[in-house]
């Protein structure tokens, strides 16, 4: 959620709110605590209590999130780790450059055309930091087995297979047997990838064979998996640093027959 507005009230059943300020302050009301928040400033408004606001110079910007208490729980006891006790937020406001850095970035990739294991990805790594930030006792991670690598190739080959679905999180922890924070760290420490960037880079190498081939660009986005012609633009020249029309323009070059002397006179 993106918006602008000088007032709210929300009175939580089983929700967790989190959100950015920005451009202008804001008075917060919660119970009977009263603060004033900043703009760039990061809230998580945890269930316990209603919560309000109110314009101090004018309404300001904000970016939310809404997540149930359940989901937050699912991810505070994922196998990958020690269960996650008292996910609390008694001081709401978050001063933390890299949740905030995460947030912002998190946000936006939840507006855009990315791939669903791109925005759960980024979603759960950044609610199970926040969760780990604020818990009571901090998580112990078990060590990488053998079972752990046949996970791994499971779901590469996996990803290698369905590389034009939109494959999810959960979907592809179920292939591989494990946690989905457990499988991100296997991605994370064994290929230095994140699951989505390895589905992205199948996706873009079947397009490139297609466009050698001569395939339009818009049958080309289609046929791989990509939304549309501008989120194949956007990976193909993030990839290799050029657009696909002009590689495309590029092999029709080379396979264009060379005309011979003209001896008809």
């Amino acid at each position: 959620m993106v918006g602008q507005t000088d007032r709210y009230a929300i009175a939580p059943r089983g929700e967790y709110v989190f959100g950015i300020v920005a451009r202008a302050p804001m008075l917060s009301r919660r119970g009977r605590e009263r603060r004033l928040v900043q703009p760039d400033s990061l809230l998580a408004w945890d269930p316990s209590q209603p919560h309000a606001g109110a314009a101090v110079d004018g309404p300001w910007t904000s970016r939310l999130i809404i997540v149930e208490a359940a989901d937050l729980a699912a991810l505070a006891n994922d196998t990958e780790s020690a269960p996650l006790t008292d996910v609390a937020f008694p001081e709401p406001a978050l001063c933390d450059p890299g949740l905030i850095r995460d947030f912002l970035l998190m946000h936006a990739t939840l507006e855009t055309a990315a791939t669903q294991l791109e925005r759960e990805h980024r979603l759960a790594q950044w609610l199970r930091a926040a969760a780990e930030r604020f818990s009571a006792t901090p998580p112990a991670r078990a060590p990488l087995t053998l079972r752990d690598d046949r996970a791994l190739r499971l779901a590469c080959d996996y990803l290698a297979a369905h590389y034009t679905r939109n494959i999810g999180l959960d979907e592809l922890a179920g292939v591989a047997g494990i946690g989905k924070f457990r499988l991100i760290r296997l991605f994370r420490e064994r290929t230095g990838l994140p699951p989505h960037a390895l589905l992205i880079a199948h996706r873009v190498r079947h397009a490139r064979r297609l466009l050698e081939a001569g395939t339009p660009i818009a049958v080309t986005a289609a046929a791989t998996g990509f939304a549309d012609q501008s989120h194949l633009h956007r990976h193909f020249q993030r990839s290799l640093g050029t657009s696909p029309g002009a590689y495309r323009r590029q092999f029709q070059t080379w396979t264009m027959p060379r005309r011979g002397p003209d001896l008809s006179a």
